[in-house]
C-alpha cells in the first residue's frame, strides 16, 4: 500500500513537473526590432530613442508582458548609413524573426526599408519620419509623427499671427536628407500662402564645414525670416552662421531640428528657433507626468527630446496591437501573428499617448495633438 501511494504520489509529482516544463515551453519571447543609429550622425537621435524603447519594455514587463509573455527588443545599429540600415532590416525580418519594427530614423531609410518590411508582412512604425506620402499604398508602413506638410502651415499661421511684420523670408536647407529637402520645399511653396515674399532659397550638403557662403547669399537681400531645414548639428551651425552675418530674427525649423544636441552645439545662436512637434516634456497631463518621472529616474536624463517621447510611445501602441492580436511567439505562427499585428496596429484610435490620444488614420499615420515650441534661455519652451 505505502508503494502504491508512493507512485500515485511520484506520478502526481511528475504531472506537476512536465506541466510547469510545458508552460515554460510554451512561453516566448515576443521581438521588437529597433532600427535605431547608436553610431554615426544620427547617433544623437537613436541612443536616447533606445533608452526611451528599453525603459517602455521595461514597465510593460513588469506590468506583466504581453499575454503570459516577454516583451524583449532587438536592437540593429544602422550607423547612418542606408546601406546598414537596409542589412539589419533584413537581419531582424529574416534572422530575429520580429514581430513588428520601431524605426528608422530618417524618412529616407524609411521609404527605402518599406516594401522590403511589406513582403515580409510584418509593420514599421518610424517615431520621427515626417515627409509626406511615405506610408501610402503601404500596409506595413506607419508613423507616431504627423506630416510636415501638417507641421509647417500651422508654424507660419502662428508666425504671422504673433509677428504681423514679416514680409520676406528666405529658405536654407540640406540637399542631402530626404526629409530636410521635403521641408525645405514646403517653406519655399507655403510662405507666399501667408503672404510672405520668399527672397532666396540655399542648399547645402550634411556635414560639411564651411556654411559662410550659403548664409551670406541668404542675407543678401535682408529677409525678414529665415527657415532653416536640417538636423541638429548642421542646422545648429547654421544658425551659429546667421547670428555671425548679424541676422538677430526668428529661424523657423523642422521636426529633425529638435534635439538637446541643437541646443549644445548651437548656444545662445539658436534662441529665437521655432518649431512644430509632436510632444513637449511640460505638458500637463497625467500619461506625461508620470512618463518624465520615471524615465529621469530610471536614465539620468533630465531633458527629454520628442523622439524619446515618441519612441516610448511606438512601443506602446506595438504592445497594445500585440494583446489585442492574442500572438504567441510561436514561430510557426509567425507570418499569422505578424499580420494580426499590423490589423490591431491600423485599428488603434484613443491610444492614451503622452500629449493627448493617438489613433492612426487611413494612411497609417498618426492623428495626435501638436506644440509649438521655442528656444528661449538655453532650452525648448512651449509657447
Amino acid at each position: 500500500m505505502k508503494t502504491s501511494r508512493l507512485l500515485r504520489w511520484s506520478a502526481r509529482g511528475l504531472a506537476a513537473v512536465l506541466a510547469v516544463l510545458a508552460g515554460e515551453l510554451q512561453a516566448a519571447d515576443l521581438k521588437i526590432g529597433l532600427l535605431l543609429s547608436q553610431t554615426g550622425p544620427l547617433s544623437s537621435y537613436g541612443v536616447p530613442m533606445k533608452s526611451a524603447a528599453e525603459y517602455a519594455v521595461k514597465l510593460i514587463n513588469d506590468a506583466g508582458g504581453i499575454n503570459g509573455n516577454k516583451l524583449v527588443v532587438v536592437l540593429e545599429d544602422d550607423t547612418s548609413n542606408p546601406s546598414t540600415f537596409l542589412n539589419g532590416l533584413n537581419r531582424l525580418l529574416e534572422g530575429e524573426k520580429v514581430l513588428a519594427l520601431v524605426g528608422p530614423i530618417t524618412s529616407g531609410f524609411f521609404q527605402a526599408g518599406g516594401p522590403i518590411v511589406h513582403e515580409a508582412g510584418a509593420s514599421m512604425i518610424s517615431p520621427t519620419a515626417t515627409a509626406p506620402q511615405l506610408t501610402v499604398g503601404n500596409p506595413a508602413a506607419f508613423r507616431n509623427n504627423p506630416s510636415e506638410d501638417v507641421n509647417i502651415p500651422a508654424l507660419l499661421e502662428l508666425v504671422k499671427k504673433t509677428n504681423p511684420e514679416i514680409r520676406t523670408i528666405a529658405v536654407i536647407y540640406d540637399n542631402k536628407e530626404a526629409a530636410d529637402k521635403v521641408i525645405g520645399g514646403l517653406y519655399e511653396k507655403l510662405a507666399p500662402t501667408v503672404g510672405w515674399q520668399v527672397q532666396n532659397v540655399a542648399t547645402f550638403l550634411s556635414g560639411q564645414l564651411n556654411y559662410s557662403d550659403i548664409v551670406a547669399k541668404t542675407l543678401r537681400g535682408k529677409p525678414d525670416v529665415v527657415a532653416v531645414a536640417a538636423h541638429a548639428e548642421d542646422a545648429a551651425n547654421v544658425a551659429r552662421e546667421l547670428r555671425r552675418q548679424g541676422y538677430r530674427n526668428l529661424i523657423l525649423g523642422g521636426t529633425p531640428t529638435v534635439s538637446q544636441d541643437y541646443i549644445k552645439i548651437g548656444g545662445e545662436a539658436v534662441n529665437g528657433t521655432y518649431v512644430v512637434v509632436p510632444y513637449y516634456q511640460g505638458a500637463k497631463t497625467e500619461q506625461n507626468t508620470r512618463f518624465v518621472a520615471g524615465y529621469s529616474k530610471a536614465t539620468g536624463r533630465s531633458a527629454v527630446d520628442p523622439w524619446e517621447a515618441s519612441t516610448f510611445e511606438c512601443i506602446g501602441m506595438i504592445a497594445q496591437a500585440m494583446r489585442a492580436a492574442g500572438v504567441t511567439g510561436d514561430p510557426a505562427k509567425l507570418a499569422a501573428e505578424r499580420k494580426a499585428v499590423q490589423a490591431k496596429l491600423a485599428e488603434t484610435r484613443g491610444y492614451p499617448g503622452l500629449v493627448g490620444t493617438i489613433g492612426f488614420d487611413k494612411d497609417r499615420v498618426a492623428t495626435k495633438p501638436a506644440v509649438i515650441i521655442r528656444v528661449r534661455d538655453g532650452s525648448w519652451q512651449a509657447l
